[in-house]
């Protein structure tokens, strides 16, 4: 069997007897093993699928998990090598968005968005695939970026599109999900956020929450977590490896703002 062969097996084995769901996975085990194995044993006899990445980060050695042909998700399974492949948004993905976090009136164009399939560190030290969907303007960066937390281990709680959460923000939020796109108002305004325009990422957002300046704190459940004083796992500060990385590529953060103090967020501003 080519490596290759023996690497599909393996993962295939791994997600089948359970590996795969971290705390917080909307999916359950046994359906997403089966996407999982069926697109996995696909990719063993065919040639490289039409998602192979356009741009990477990755090395020649990175294999590719193609999306599963019902449109189900693939993050959070368990993987063994590292993924950051970035392509136009498949059409099964935007069928996933379309309603939720692409809604009718969407303004932004689905040829301006990127789908990214990207390795990380889970709370449970496992390595899985995550997939987000943001503007093409910040793909690269934000391979490099999720690359370099990988490497250095890093932990995140989940990466799903928040179309797994009906693209509801607060649920996706409580969840500990770490996501992007999202075509949705700043909330309790009419103004589009930066998410809309997939311009936007927040990280690990239970542990990080947004605080306006009333005291109002979201998702539900943070409070613990809005006392920046206090220690504990996976607090973004100015020393964290997140916030480095994400000001090494020109993001502005939200711990920053003056108003308001969203400190999972972190956005950044392209000129036309």
């Amino acid at each position: 069997m080519s490596r290759r062969g023996i690497l599909i097996a393996e993962i295939c084995l791994m997600v089948l007897a359970g590996c795969g769901s971290a705390a917080g996975d909307p999916a359950g085990t046994a359906e997403r093993a089966s996407i999982i194995s069926e697109s996995m044993m696909a990719a063993e006899t065919s040639a490289p699928g039409e998602y192979a990445a356009s741009e990477t980060a990755a090395t020649a050695e990175t294999e590719t998990v193609d999306v599963s042909e019902t449109g189900d998700e693939v993050s959070g399974s368990v993987v063994q090598e590292p993924v950051f492949t970035s392509a136009p948004v498949p059409q099964e993905v935007q069928e996933r968005m379309l309603g939720k976090s692409y809604p009718e009136d969407c303004t932004i164009p689905m040829a301006d968005l990127r789908y990214l399939q990207i390795t990380y560190v889970n709370f449970d030290g496992e390595t899985a695939l995550g997939e987000m969907v943001c503007n093409q303007a910040i793909a690269q960066d934000l391979l490099e970026i999720f690359e370099s937390l990988y490497e250095a281990e890093y932990q995140i709680g989940s990466i799903h599109l928040v179309d797994d959460f009906d693209a509801d923000d607060e649920r996706s939020m409580e969840a500990n999900n770490t996501s992007a796109f999202n075509f949705r108002y700043i909330a309790g305004t009419h103004k589009l956020s930066n998410h809309a325009q997939g311009l936007a990422v927040d990280i690990n957002p239970l542990f990080n929450p947004y605080v306006n300046k009333k005291g109002e704190i979201s998702p539900e459940g943070a409070q613990d977590y809005a006392d920046r004083s206090a220690e504990f796992a996976h607090k973004i500060t100015k020393e964290d490896l997140a916030y480095q990385l994400f000001c090494e590529h020109g993001f502005t953060w939200g711990g920053d703002w003056k108003s308001v103090k969203d400190y999972q967020h972190f956005e950044k501003s392209v000129s036309e």
